[in-house]
């Protein structure tokens, strides 16, 4: 049985690391069919024809794509089973198109999986939890897809070279910020115990790998696996052999932790989102923070000598110009201190299915199902993300493709984008950047 797969990307945006989903169920395959199953990149249209299969991974932002490249499939080879997966699929499933065949909601390896051995075994009508399937003019819904435990069971993902491959060593997060759908996404929280955290460690420095982002929701959800995973590293002599980038929050750094980060001599920047300078904002974000425990977070990192990286957002519901200065001013302030990078990202809301925010826009009418356009989820990272060469640049992009924002009546996107510009001329200016 062979296998291609094309995870779909804006060009626009910046892919510091390539996701690993493609990684994921090629070792979950080979685990379950060892040899019986080829599978690889496609890396361009020519190649359709040499796939019994071809999973597509695609989000929100990037599937007017992806319903392109199903049906260039479906033009070029007619016979290839056309598979869709990741973050749109699971959440609207019933967007999709008839170029796809079947659709893989969730947690995909163990679905995935399953529906190839239908597919090896003839075909039929498949009944996997998890899968979307044609019915008809419409699409069936089988029940979820029960989550694979313990997560040690999914082995290290399939690596392509990469000159700083990253990893994830859980799924899923605790909390619950109304513009993020990792925990509905994922359900519950799953740690990959430190024995399998350390061992990927090792294999990774093992192929050459030297700066390791860890790219967790939240990387010290357990204080206990820390300490484990520090002590093993240790043990191994790997912590001379790799340096790694790691994501926490505010409200759980406390000086215990702090000195665990600090003994660790890998981590060499720690990251978080603050979001907000203005407290009633992270209130109606569902932050579970506020001001002051970010202002302490950082202080608190940058007094153990370990660097932060914190992202902002910008424009979200009711957000007023006051509040937004709050938020520039924050950042000025702390660039200034020398706590923060002079790049640290203001990002604009951008509402994804899956989240409370785009739950809200749907309500409110100011999403339209039935007539959205996906691609007006496109150049949603700050320009900082993007490949865009500067903040004038990027806005225009903003405007040409119409990129959504939902915060007009109390803070006009034009009004915004003054004040972006305003904050990246008092960042450039000496005694700030």
């Amino acid at each position: 049985m062979r296998i291609g797969f094309i995870h779909v990307t804006h060009p626009l945006d910046v892919h510091y690391w390539p996701p690993l989903s493609f990684g994921s169920l090629k070792s979950y395959l080979h685990k379950h069919l060892g040899d019986a199953v080829t599978m690889k990149h496609i890396r361009k249209p020519g190649d359709y024809h040499v796939y019994d299969i071809i999973g597509i991974s695609a989000t929100s932002q990037d599937f007017n794509r992806a319903k392109r490249i199903a049906k260039d499939i479906k033009e070029k080879n007619p016979s290839a089973i056309v598979v869709l997966g990741g973050s749109h699929v699971t959440w609207l499933p019933k967007t999709m198109t008839h170029d796809f065949d079947f659709g893989v909601m969730g947690e995909g390896e163990q679905t995935f999986l399953e529906l190839v051995m239908v597919m090896m075994d003839g075909g039929g009508h498949p009944v996997i939890n998890g899968l979307a399937f044609k019915l008809g003019d419409s699409w069936g819904i089988n029940p979820p897809r029960a989550l694979i435990e313990p997560l040690d069971y999914i082995p290290f993902p399939f690596r392509e070279p990469s000159p700083q491959p990253h990893l994830f060593t859980s799924r899923g997060c605790f909390y619950r910020c109304k513009f993020c759908s990792s925990s509905a996404f994922w359900k519950k929280v799953r740690l990959h115990s430190a024995d399998y955290v350390v061992d990927e460690i090792e294999y990774l420095v093992s192929i050459g790998a030297f700066g390791i982002p860890i790219q967790d929701d939240i990387f010290v959800l357990s204080k206990e696996r820390l300490v484990n995973i520090v002590e093993k590293i240790k043990r191994k002599g790997l912590d001379k052999k790799f340096t790694a980038s790691i994501a926490v929050r505010a409200n759980l750094i406390d000086d215990e932790l702090c000195t665990i980060l600090k003994n660790f001599q890998p981590i060499k920047v720690a990251n978080f989102g603050a979001e907000s300078g203005s407290d009633r904002i992270l209130a109606r974000m569902g932050k579970g923070v506020t001001v002051a425990q970010n202002q302490e977070a950082l202080n608190r990192l940058h007094a153990v000598g370990i660097p932060s990286g914190l992202s902002f957002i910008a424009g979200y519901p009711s957000e007023t110009e006051e509040e937004l200065r709050m938020t520039c001013e924050f950042i000025q302030r702390n660039i200034r201190d020398k706590k923060l990078h002079p790049r640290t990202a203001i990002n604009i809301l951008t509402p994804f299915p899956g989240t409370a925010v785009w739950d809200d826009a749907v309500r409110d009418g100011k999403i339209d199902l039935e007539t959205f356009n996906w691609d007006r989820l496109g150049v949603f990272a700050s320009f900082i993300s993007s490949r865009a060469k500067d903040l004038d640049n990027w806005i225009n992009l903003r405007r040409q493709n119409d990129s959504i924002y939902l915060n007009e009546e109390t803070l006009p996107q034009e009004r915004l984008y003054e004040i972006l510009k305003e904050h990246e001329k008092e960042i450039r200016k000496g005694g700030v950047g």
